[in-house]
């Protein structure tokens, strides 16, 4: 009996397969299977009788081998050729079928060699040989040559070849096209970047030899030339050109395209802009005559020589670089009203900087009421209030009866004459508008709704819809989610550009919190530059770290930190730590309803009623009867509205608060067991309080400032 046992073996350069054969053993009884050598005896014994004349035995030790057989292959030459545009599809594998006779084909053993790194060989069970050249990608253009040898052996170790054996079988790969020495280009740009650091290169190859073109989509990616030939080495230098403007920090992936007669090649350039960058400033509002201290938050301001801030080209009082990521600097009180760009100065002056500060003048306003728009329902109450001073314009979030849409009423200060408010009915509609605040900027209004609905993917869907309203004009951007239990219950802007939400769930139960970047440069997974994204922050190992049961959020004047609690029970709380971007637990385990923080988040206002120290020390309350309030944005002060429709004054100098005076406005905001809210202008002379009644304009007299 036969059996039959095959190896495979791969050296550097040259792949072996092998078909080998073993014999095992056979017979019966104590025989071996193999015939013993003539028995032993004496040299002269004589030959056995018979004609004298017979001549002895052969005695030549290498008498001729019977033949092993003959061998052929089907073909001794094979040619593959790659013209496509797709490199990572080889052509299709070719076959040399062996032939042998004379002998039966399991009593031959094969032995292949490939010389050339091109293609690959495989010996097949049934005695081929498969021949596969390797993917286009991994070649340059060219031809390229390789053999392949096929060796069919009597024996496992080849003492003995078939006749025809070997057979050497040459094989050609014509791989046409083109091809680029180097992609991706990489780039990195830092403050002070060299023409070296701004300039990669890369050389055309192809076969046959042929024209190219070369272009791209980018202005600020500069080539030596845009046309060439494979014949010419000479490379081709790409350039970052940012003198039309530099660019902002960030990772950019332009394209180079490369067209010839029959394929197309893109190269892929990857720029990364790492540069010193201003990008917001805390607050971002000042008024006339008046010093403020602000935050400019951006990057590596420890990467350059900073020696000074600017607001419109006029140097800042003072400032303190804190660390790379944040200066600390007061606002001249020289500026006029207006937009003033924040700069810094030395060699940072070519710095980016996405920040404005503005200064208005005081507010003009006199005490007055304004009526809720003619298109609210009667039992429609105000959800949030906010006060754009550039624009001069309030806007309160109106909630309405089930089954009536929400909106947003706006009403614009014309200063004409004596001065006027003028209504818009309906500013813009919502299914259920939930929160409302504004960007760290001013420049956009955050409004969250549950149960909107839109045209997707899969047609109408229904969930969370996040709006990014610009007060400019122009269309807004809005974010979908598929949460159709859940949605963003408060909203409250950190001053290292992102929104810190909290969301909550229709039907009850804790949720987690989210941060939406909407001031500072990021990018979406389609590398789409400035492009907002929503995250979820996941804290600790617990399911539920970080989640709260019907969270509210509040944020410092400045943006530096913000407080996150439940308002259905009483939990931990958390602290979003806007110098460092981070969230972190804080030892205090309060329910708050509204959470309220003063410029600088050095005083804590919950539920309207107790004013805590930055360690959350009881530093006093206000009346028990509040129902809003709101802190003054330059001076340690607290205005409050209670129920019986009565304001009042604190004064929170020191440890203490202290009572200043109460005074009655000019109308009543409205039923006092509905929900009230409150802010104020941005010099804090004037009161915009909304109730069922409408707005109240209310100007605060000097002695309850």
């Amino acid at each position: 009996m036969r059996c039959r046992a095959r190896r495979l073996s791969l050296a550097v350069g040259i792949l072996c397969v092998s078909l080998l054969s073993a014999c095992g053993g056979g017979g019966g009884g104590g025989g071996a299977g193999v015939a013993p050598p003539p028995s032993s005896g004496n040299p002269n014994t004589p030959p056995p009788s018979g004609n004298p004349n017979t001549p002895p035995p052969s005695s030549d030790p290498n008498p001729p081998a019977e033949s092993a057989g003959s061998f052929s292959v089907s073909s001794e030459s094979l040619n593959f050729v790659f013209m496509a545009d797709d490199e990572w599809s080889a052509p299709p594998t070719q076959t040399i079928t062996m032939n042998v006779t004379g002998r039966e084909r399991n009593d031959v053993y094969y032995q292949t060699v490939v010389d050339g790194s091109a293609i690959e060989a495989y010996l097949t069970v049934d005695g081929s040989v498969q021949v596969r050249p390797i993917d286009p990608y991994l070649l340059d253009p060219g031809l390229h040559s390789a053999t392949v040898t096929i060796r069919a052996c009597a024996q496992v170790a080849c003492t003995q070849q078939l006749d025809g054996s070997p057979k050497t079988v040459s094989v050609t790969y014509e791989r046409r096209g083109l091809k680029v020495s180097a992609s991706p280009l990489e780039f990195t740009l830092r403050n002070g970047a060299s023409t070296t650091e701004r300039t990669r290169s890369f050389t055309v190859i192809g076969y046959p030899e042929q024209a190219w073109f070369l272009d791209t989509a980018e202005s600020w990616l500069t080539l030596s030339r845009a046309s060439g030939s494979t014949a010419d080495p000479t490379p081709v230098d790409v350039v970052v050109d940012e003198s039309g403007g530099l660019l902002r920090n960030g990772v950019y992936h332009p394209t180079l395209r490369v067209v010839g007669p029959t394929q197309t090649k893109y190269v892929t350039v990857n720029v990364n802009i790492d540069r010193t960058q201003v990008y917001t400033v805390a607050p971002y509002l000042g008024v006339l005559f008046g010093e403020r201290e602000v935050i400019v938050r951006g990057v590596n301001f420890n990467a350059a020589d900073v020696t000074g801030v600017q607001f419109g080209g006029v140097d800042a009082t003072s400032f303190n670089i804190v660390s790379a990521s944040e200066i600390r600097a007061t606002t001249p009180g020289s500026l006029g009203t207006g937009s003033h760009a924040i700069t810094l100065t030395d060699n940072a002056a070519s710095a980016l900087s996405d920040a404005n500060f503005e200064v208005v003048a005081p507010a003009p306003y006199v005490s007055t009421h304004l009526p809720l728009p003619s298109g609210a329902a009667a039992n429609a109450e105000p959800s949030a209030i906010a006060y754009d001073a550039v624009g001069q314009r309030i806007f309160v979030a109106v909630d309405q009866p089930e089954g009536t849409p929400d909106f947003v009423a706006r009403y614009t200060y014309q200063p004409i004459g004596a001065g006027s408010w003028v209504r818009a009915n309906a500013y813009t509609s919502y299914n259920k508008l939930k929160a409302m605040t504004f960007s760290l900027d001013g420049e956009s209004l955050l409004l969250s709704e549950a149960d909107a609905t839109w045209l997707g993917g899969n047609g109408s869907e229904s969930g969370m819809a996040l709006s990014n309203l610009k007060l400019g004009g122009g269309r807004y951007a809005t974010l979908h989610r598929g949460w159709t239990d859940n949605f963003i219950n408060s909203i409250a802007a950190a001053n290292d550009g992102r929104a810190v939400m909290v969301s909550a769930a229709i039907s009850g139960g804790r949720r987690p919190l989210y941060l939406y970047s909407s001031v500072a440069p990021v990018m979406d997974a389609a590398g789409r530059w400035d492009s907002p994204s929503l995250e979820q922050v996941v804290l600790g190992t617990g399911s539920e770290d970080g989640w709260f049961d019907n969270g509210v959020a509040g944020a410092a004047g400045d943006g530096s930190r913000v407080l996150i609690a439940s308002s259905a029970a009483a939990a931990e709380m958390y602290e979003y730590d806007s110098a460092t971007s981070t969230l972190r637990r804080i030892d205090q385990v309060m329910r708050a309803d509204a959470i309220q923080l003063d410029r600088t988040g050095s005083r804590i206002l919950l539920n309207n009623t107790d004013v805590y120290d930055r360690d959350f020390q009881l530093l006093g309350q206000l009346s028990a009867d509040t129902i809003a309030a709101v802190f003054s944005p330059n001076l340690p002060r607290i205005y409050a509205y209670d129920s019986t429709g009565q304001l009042s004054s604190y004064d929170l100098t020191g440890t203490t608060v202290t009572p200043i005076r109460s005074w009655s406005p000019s109308a009543s905001a409205g039923d006092p067991l509905r929900r009230v809210v409150m802010t104020i202008t941005a010099e804090g002379w004037t009161l915009l309080i909304a109730g069922t009644n409408g707005v109240l304009v209310e100007y605060i007299p000097d002695n309850a400032r």
